[in-house]
């Protein structure tokens, strides 16, 4: 029915709107905690490159000392090395003197110091190398993290795209849905307005039809009119027997009554009109979502329409359905004129309506 399409389509329109809107929230959702990831990401992975740049900066200072290291270790076996010669040539010459034997001493203590040194170095450098190894193991460590980091993100933005591709999927298909709908109601609306056009021409044709009537009316009345006045002339001008008179006053009377009936006869073509009337009122009134209706309601005058401007006694007051049996000549052309005149108004209300078409 019209009434369940109307609802179905109201319903569908409210449908779409609603998944439009919680579809643009959900684009809304998934774009901010994408972006929020984003820059969850971006300063995860500066706090790991700072961490990174650290430990590298870190590992070059640990490689220059180690490397300061080895050389002071070089330069204490030099100088170890040194003193040992020292020492042997002096061993040599032990029995010269006793200064010499202090001499000696005095290198046997700074060659025990310096072998100290050399100790404390090697150590130092042992440590050192400890040190870079652990820094060096901290370094692939973020280095892995970060590579991990990386694919998670990657991970969670595909999940983020696909759930926004099933979205965009569901609002093309509701779209597409939609669409199908359009198409029915437009087809549909076509429909309703081809109905309400054809009421509109019917009516239209029963007016024009009534009218036509109406005009083949007047002409039988003027007939008549004019047959009714050329007798009562010939009554009042010719010299004639009282039989002779009375039959030509029949004869006038009965143009009389034939006026009469004529009035009454055409008049039943309003039942017609309000007929077709009643059925474009009601079909406007099913329709009136349609925007022609308004037009057709105002054009038409529908609700200010009376049948009783179409009344052909409203006009041949003289007459009144028969209800005189004897109507004089001014009468009758009072009655005409007056018909005649409410015809060219409705002919020119006639050709207004049409412009509808």
């Amino acid at each position: 029915t019209v009434v369940s399409l109307k609802q179905k389509n109201f319903q569908l329109e409210q449908n779409y709107q609603n998944l439009r809107l919680s579809s643009a929230v959900q684009i809304r959702e998934f774009t901010e905690k994408e972006n929020t990831l984003q820059d969850q990401i971006i300063c995860l992975q500066n706090e790991k490159n700072e961490k990174k740049a650290l430990a590298e900066q870190e590992k070059m200072n640990l490689q220059e000392k180690l490397a300061q290291t080895e050389a002071n270790i070089q330069e204490l076996k030099f100088q170890q090395e040194s003193l040992i010669g020292q020492k042997e040539q002096l061993e040599n010459k032990l029995s010269q003197s006793q200064l010499t034997i202090k001499l000696k001493a005095k290198l046997e203590k700074e060659l025990a110091q310096l072998e100290q040194k050399l100790i404390n170095e090697e150590q130092i450098k042992e440590q050192l190398t400890q040190a870079l190894q652990i820094k060096e193991d901290k370094i692939n460590e973020l280095e892995q993290k970060l590579i991990g980091l990386d694919y998670e993100h990657i991970k969670k933005l595909n999940n983020r795209r696909k759930k926004l591709n099933e979205v965009e999927k569901e609002l093309r298909e509701m779209n597409s849905n939609r669409n199908y709908q359009e198409l029915q109601l437009a087809s549909y609306n076509a429909n309703r307005k081809k109905l309400v056009f054809n009421q509109v021409n019917n009516f239209l044709k029963a007016k024009g039809d009534f009218l036509a009537l109406r005009e083949e009316a007047i002409r039988k009345l003027q007939n008549c009119y004019t047959s009714k006045e050329r007798n009562t002339i010939r009554i009042t001008r010719d010299m004639v027997s009282v039989e002779d008179k009375i039959s030509k006053i029949n004869v006038v009377n009965r143009h009389t009554k034939e006026f009469q009936n004529i009035l009454i006869k055409y008049n039943n073509g309003l039942i017609q009109l309000n007929k077709k009337y009643y059925s474009l009122k009601n079909i406007v009134q099913e329709n009136k979502d349609l925007k022609i209706s308004p037009m057709i309601k105002n054009i038409l005058k529908l609700d200010s329409f009376s049948l009783d401007r179409h009344n052909i006694f409203r006009f041949a007051t003289n007459s009144q359905e028969g209800a005189r049996t004897q109507l004089n000549s001014s009468m009758m052309a009072e009655d005409i004129n007056s018909l005649r005149k409410n015809l060219n108004e409705l002919k020119s209300e006639l050709k207004q309506e049409k412009r509808i078409k």
